[in-house]
């Protein structure tokens, strides 16, 4: 008996490119490139967009390759969830979801094609998330993005400092939820990297304002890339060091500044 649910998505793509969100809120993205027979699987922890017990749902969008225009008629999309034991060996997983398989040789030209479906969740403690936060999607837009770019250079500096009391602040709530999701251990340590002090933010201009969750959630996303913000080395070479962090803003209540929240 599973009685530490962490939830997973299974998923196996050809030809295409997909994006897995759950809850309104991306978790996957995988941008297929090369028009060649052969697939892709990976199985990807969700834990972190469930908030509540009950019903989820999930969506998976199939995009054509990248620099194309319509999905490949041999395009190939499966995905299914299942719950496995976090803590406890020897417990045997359970599917949780149907598993959907999606050919594309009757479905010509299309630019994108959107799998939906629902699965059961129960998680063994209460997550407050975003579940009573504002609802962002009444507030200027052009507002909003400026709050959420200023965090561009904020988070660099963070960084390029190890500015580990900047970084709990910063992160501090996001990161209690997340572990507690993960059933990782509470670490009052951030790690840094020695190269981190190299890296530089992109430029806001790359950025558009995006909204997840039914308003609850706003981040900003760069093409080809999950939500959140890309940090390049500020010298190209092969040791060279960039990464990027997908993060989602919430609004605990009116009149509050945003916090990161995932």
């Amino acid at each position: 008996m599973i009685k530490n649910p962490y939830y997973v998505a299974e998923i196996t793509s050809s030809r295409c490119s997909v994006e897995l969100s759950v809850n309104g809120i991306p978790n996957y993205r995988h941008i297929g490139e090369e028009d060649i027979m052969s697939t892709a699987t990976i199985e990807w922890p969700i834990n972190l967009s469930i908030i509540k017990n009950g019903l989820q749902h999930f969506e998976v969008v199939v995009m054509p390759l990248k620099n194309g225009t319509t999905i490949l008629s041999k395009a190939f999309v499966r995905i299914k969830i299942f719950k496995t034991e976090a803590i406890q060996e020897y417990v045997q997983q359970e599917l949780v979801s149907e598993e959907i398989e999606i050919t594309f040789a009757d479905k010509k030209e299309l630019p994108t094609y959107v799998i939906k479906n629902i699965f059961q969740a129960e998680l063994p403690f209460k997550i407050e998330g975003w579940e009573n936060s504002v609802d962002l999607s009444k507030e200027d837009k052009d507002e909003l993005f400026k709050e959420i770019i200023a965090w561009n250079d904020k988070i660099a500096k963070i960084y390029q400092n190890s500015d580990a009391i900047g970084y709990k602040k910063a992160f501090g709530r996001r990161d209690l939820e997340l572990n507690k999701l993960l059933y990782l251990p509470q670490d009052d340590n951030p790690s840094f990297h020695p190269k981190d002090k190299h890296i530089l933010a992109l430029p806001d201009s790359i950025y558009k304002l995006e909204l997840y969750a039914n308003g609850k959630l706003a981040s900003v996303r760069m093409p080809y890339e999950l939500p959140g913000f890309r940090y390049d080395p500020k010298v190209q070479d092969e040791e060279a060091m960039g990464f990027s962090l997908n993060i989602y803003f919430h609004r605990r209540e009116k009149g509050m500044s945003l916090e990161i929240i995932r």
